[in-house]
This record gives structure tokens, C-alpha cells and sequence, in this order.
């Protein structure tokens, strides 16, 4: 077994040959705007050699979505955004965790689409985008954290 500093050299370098399945990363994401592109970057650098690029690309746009909310919408989150995506043979599997009042984004509606321009306003189109794209989207609401689970086939 690898020591800490091997382990810790691993994990900056990424990837050097395709991922075995079953290999499960966790990270930490700062309630800040810049932290969501530099998940999507270590995303890219761990996942490309192993995940179809649709998929890959799924998976960034839908974390972006849901943490781009958090991060703007959920005032009353505290702390870092937990997140932990497994990779199994046939599904890349996430589970995002914050503290915050309860809010479960797999009810939530967005307003009928606009008969104008005019009547049109920013936002709204997010979490029905996720649902597009996910092919499971579930939540739950444990010990005063809101509980996102996703997973996306390949």
C-alpha cells in the first residue's frame, strides 16, 4: 500500500491510465462561484480517460446547475458543499451534501414557459435541465443537510 506522500503526489498528478471502476473521489466545494470551474477541471483531468465525453459533459452542466444554486440561492447554507461521485461499470454516481433549510429540487416547478419575450425572466431553467440530463435525480434531507443524489449511466 501506497504511503500518505505517494498517495498525496497521486491524487495532485490525476490520472495517469483509465479508471478503474469502483474508485470513489471525494471533494470539498467553497460556497464560491471560481470553486464550481475548478471542480469542473478535476473532474476533466480524473474522469476523461475512463467516462464518454457526453457523459462527462453531463455531469459537469448538471453539478454546475445545482451548486450555482446553492451557492446563490440557499442564503441560509452554511459551510463547504460536500460532494462524492463513484464510479462504477456502468454509472458515474454523485451525492452533493450542505447544511441549509430543506429544499427539494426534484419538486420544485419552474413557471409555464413565456408566450413572449417580453414575459420572459432570467432563470428558472436549471433544475429541469438536470432533470434532462441525469438519469436519476433524488433527495433527501438527513440531519439538517440537504442530500442530492445523481447518477448518469455510461
Amino acid at each position: 500500500m501506497a504511503g500518505w506522500r505517494e498517495r498525496w503526489r497521486g491524487f495532485w498528478r490525476g490520472p495517469q491510465a483509465a479508471v478503474p471502476t469502483g474508485v470513489v473521489w471525494q471533494w470539498r466545494v467553497e460556497r464560491e462561484r471560481s470553486a464550481i470551474g475548478r471542480l469542473n477541471d478535476r473532474l476533466e483531468q480524473q474522469l476523461s480517460p475512463s467516462v464518454p465525453d457526453e457523459v462527462l459533459r453531463a455531469l459537469q452542466v448538471a453539478l454546475d446547475e445545482l451548486l450555482s444554486n446553492v451557492i446563490m440561492h440557499a442564503e441560509q447554507a452554511t459551510g463547504a458543499i460536500e460532494l462524492q461521485l463513484a464510479r462504477s461499470a456502468g454509472a458515474l454516481d454523485v451525492t452533493i451534501r450542505y447544511y441549509a433549510e430543506p429544499f427539494d429540487p426534484t419538486i420544485w416547478q419552474s413557471r409555464p414557459p413565456a408566450q413572449s419575450v417580453g414575459e420572459s425572466t432570467v432563470g428558472g431553467l436549471g433544475i429541469p435541465l438536470v432533470r434532462a440530463l441525469m438519469d436519476e435525480f433524488r433527495h433527501e434531507y438527513v440531519d439538517g443537510q440537504n442530500v442530492l443524489h445523481l447518477r448518469k449511466r455510461c
